[in-house]
């Protein structure tokens, strides 16, 4: 049985504020393979990160615990992301790096772990109010909803679908992440209103199989309609 960890970032902290970080010397001794375990290991992370936040949220019996619990995390990630974006503005302007892909992997993951927090915990985002009851979550469903378009596909799904088209040249950008970045804010699922591109962007990568199976029976389901047109 695996024991709570009190400071549930140590391992996103440690990676991105010392090995990662320019200035200490980890960053100049990790090798290819080395890098590759690490994406495999920031996507676990974080999803470890969610359940132990649900846990402990689960844990506490008042409001304004889980308030400042919350907030802490939220603090805590945008801090890390922050940071994270910052290397990457720095390869950027020096030219091709080996560690741009694990840093957008952890850019990623971060910005999907805040879309949960904003989402799931949006009450305990803003300004408390000792008189007023919390408020249930669709209090903050936006009221822009008719501008939405419903996807029949999950989030997963969706990722697939518009890597494949950007790839297949079906859609064109500057680059995949601008695709996302225009089209998925414009859609919603029947898990949730409101997409984050970034979020989304990352689950296009080791897709499961009913995923896959889901999307070609779509693109299935389109071209026998085609062929009748």
């Amino acid at each position: 049985m695996s024991t709570a960890r009190t400071y549930s970032l140590e391992w996103l902290d440690a990676l991105i504020s010392v090995t990662l970080n320019a200035a200490r010397p980890y960053r100049r001794e990790l090798r290819t393979e080395d890098i590759a375990l690490l994406l495999e290991k920031v996507s676990v992370e974080s999803q470890q990160v969610e359940q132990e936040l649900n846990d402990k949220v689960f844990a506490l019996y008042k409001d304004n615990q889980v308030r400042h619990l919350v907030q802490k995390y939220h603090t805590a990630l945008t801090h890390l992301k922050e940071q994270a974006m910052g290397y990457l503005k720095g390869e950027s302007a020096a030219g091709a790096d080996p560690f741009t892909e694990l840093e957008e992997r952890i850019v990623s993951s971060l910005s999907t772990l805040l879309t949960f927090i904003e989402q799931r915990y949006s009450h305990y985002l803003s300004p408390a109010t000792e008189d007023l009851p919390a408020m249930p979550s669709v209090q903050f469903k936006p009221s822009n909803d008719r501008m939405k378009i419903y996807c029949n596909l999950s989030g997963d799904q969706l990722a697939l679908m518009l890597r494949a088209a950007d790839e297949a040249q079906v859609l064109k950008a500057r680059s995949m992440n601008a695709v996302f970045k225009a089209i998925i804010p414009h859609l919603a699922t029947a898990q949730r209103n409101e997409l984050s591109a970034d979020a989304i962007r990352s689950k296009a990568y080791n897709p499961e199989e009913p995923d896959r199976a889901a999307c070609i029976n779509a693109l299935e389901n389109m071209i026998r309609k085609i062929k009748d047109y």
